[in-house]
């Protein structure tokens, strides 16, 4: 006997393949959880944290405004100092360059050797 398609599509689940194979991944992990009681401990304690600082996340912003601040203060020097060295370093590379370049020159050169034309019968 063959199933027709159209009488067992309410029976389906809305997964796709990609999603299958992401719940197979997680079996061998899931198969641990009820023997182990630091997994639901942990998710407590991750769930906790996030409620509080949640709630408190105006409080949290405040206190972290000034080291915010100063960070960025600190990040804006080295930056300043990052580009004055590279500038340096550009300058310092330009110099020897220009006098590698000027040694290449000052050194002769022997003329290269003349090669008869082929002679073509």
């Amino acid at each position: 006997m063959t199933d027709r398609p159209d009488t067992l599509d309410q029976y389906r689940l809305p997964l796709n393949r990609g999603q299958m194979k992401q719940a197979g991944a997680l079996a061998p992990a899931l198969k641990y959880v009820p023997k182990n009681p630091f997994i639901w401990i942990g998710a407590a304690v991750v769930g906790v944290a996030g409620v509080l600082a949640w709630r408190n996340r105006e409080k949290i912003a405040n206190a972290a405004a000034p080291v915010i601040a100063d960070a960025r203060a600190k990040g804006e020097a080295l930056i300043d100092q990052a580009s004055v060295k590279g500038h340096e370093l550009i300058e310092e590379a330009k110099a020897k360059s220009e006098a590698v370049v000027a040694k290449a020159k000052s050194v002769r050169r022997g003329a290269a050797p003349k090669i008869p034309p082929a002679e073509v019968h």
